[in-house]
């Protein structure tokens, strides 16, 4: 069927950069922050740590209602605060970006703690043998700090990676999927395959096991 084959690969396709970009997004700004707050001139950091790892600390379908209500066209709190009329959750590429937005802000405190973790535990003589070498620190960050920080935070990466792929909760509490292409029912600009698979099983559109279970493997 070319209606179910085209449906399929654009929501894979989306599956795959959704989980691809969130890794990055959430590693790129924990690790920033964990970088700042690593510095011992900072004060203070006790306070900031404590304020970063809250969005982790509040569990994921609350945050994830909270943001849908945040995203909201004409009530919604980013609309009235940035003077924008955006129908965030009714455009396929705002959709997108609003799904990406509420991930990094659920899973950048995470990747925080683990880059924190990990760079309290790469050796200071190496980073001093390397200051009187005549490193710059710019040069310490990309051939010192960075490959030994992805050594223990690789594994972590990959199950991130896995976990988003299969990031059932914050599209189902977000956006349920859509907004659906061509007045469809089944397929979202939004949907991952898990969701996908669970709307062609236990949807309104009828109790399709046997597609949903193709879909799934």
């Amino acid at each position: 069927s070319s209606t179910i084959r085209q449906g399929f690969i654009s929501i894979f396709i989306w599956n795959i950069a959704f989980a691809f970009l969130s890794v990055i997004s959430t590693f790129a700004l924990g690790l920033l922050f964990a970088l700042i707050f690593n510095s011992k001139q900072l004060r203070g950091k006790k306070i900031g740590r404590a304020l970063l790892v809250l969005p982790y600390a509040i569990p994921g379908f609350v945050t994830a209602l909270v943001w849908r209500s945040m995203f909201n066209q004409e009530f919604g709190l980013i609309n009235s605060l940035l003077k924008i009329n955006i129908d965030w959750l009714g455009d396929p590429v705002a959709a997108k970006f609003a799904v990406l937005l509420a991930n990094l802000w659920l899973g950048f405190p995470y990747m925080f703690l683990v880059c924190t973790g990990a760079l309290q535990s790469i050796p200071e003589d190496i980073q001093e043998a390397a200051i009187l070498d005549g490193a710059s620190k710019f040069k310490r960050s990309i051939h010192i700090t960075l490959p030994l920080l992805l050594v223990a935070v690789g594994p972590l990466l990959v199950a991130s990676f896995a976990f988003n792929f299969n990031n059932f909760g914050l599209i189902y509490l977000l956006t349920d999927g859509g907004p659906f292409v061509s007045n469809s029912t089944s397929v979202g600009s939004t949907d991952l395959l898990i969701t996908y698979a669970f709307r062609i099983a236990f949807g309104g559109t009828g109790n399709n096991y046997g597609l949903a279970s193709a879909v799934s493997i």
